[in-house]
């Protein structure tokens, strides 16, 4: 999570795609597990009783060797009749959280900051996103990452409050690479709109 807060959009971006690619994997590896071991039971079942007795241990269980066990059915199979699963970790993937929650109280003061006299109250709101980011981020160690992340948050968090007329004119303008998402292009901006 610590590499994520302090990447730019584009490293977030593709750093967000290897991690949805690994959940998915990890998911398919867990169900897999849960396959082998009914499938090792129906497999057990499946031999005949005259090999079973062959290979009967002495605390009564059975070591029947691999060569002489069959899979019942295929791990696709497997899946599509637990097609439950699918669905799964298809709905699991959109409800990760890739960002920490601003508290419900200092985004409301924010906003009501932001909503009284944006342009009057900018000394206030900067100040309060700032005290807000040290307190989100205090979990992390004193350095330039932790500078980082509180200075992502705070270009994020003005880019929401801003004026809906001047909000559309940055996101047009960060869009077509004519500026990034950075505070004090966001607030430049600002001055000029």
């Amino acid at each position: 999570k610590l590499s994520y807060e302090i990447m730019d959009d584009a490293a977030q971006a593709f750093l967000k795609s290897k991690i949805m690619d690994n959940i998915h994997k990890y998911y398919y590896l867990i169900a897999f597990g849960g396959y082998m071991l009914e499938a090792a039971e129906l497999a057990r079942n499946a031999v005949s009783d005259e090999i079973k007795a062959e290979v009967m241990l002495k605390g009564g269980k059975c070591a029947i060797p691999a060569d002489k066990l069959k899979l019942v059915k295929t791990f696709t199979q497997f899946m599509e009749e637990n097609a439950s699963l699918r669905d799964l970790i298809e709905t699991g993937k959109g409800n990760l959280q890739w960002e920490r929650d601003i508290p419900p109280a200092a985004l409301s003061n924010l906003e009501s900051l932001a909503a009284k006299d944006f342009k009057g109250n900018m000394g206030q709101i900067i100040h309060d996103i700032y005290q807000t980011a040290h307190v989100m981020f205090c979990d992390m160690p004193q350095g330039d990452h932790k500078k980082r992340a509180k200075y992502r948050f705070a270009s994020k968090t003005m880019m929401r409050l801003l004026p809906a007329n001047t909000r559309t004119a940055v996101e047009s303008l960060i869009e077509s690479k004519k500026m990034t998402l950075d505070l004090y292009e966001i607030l430049s901006r600002r001055r000029q709109g």
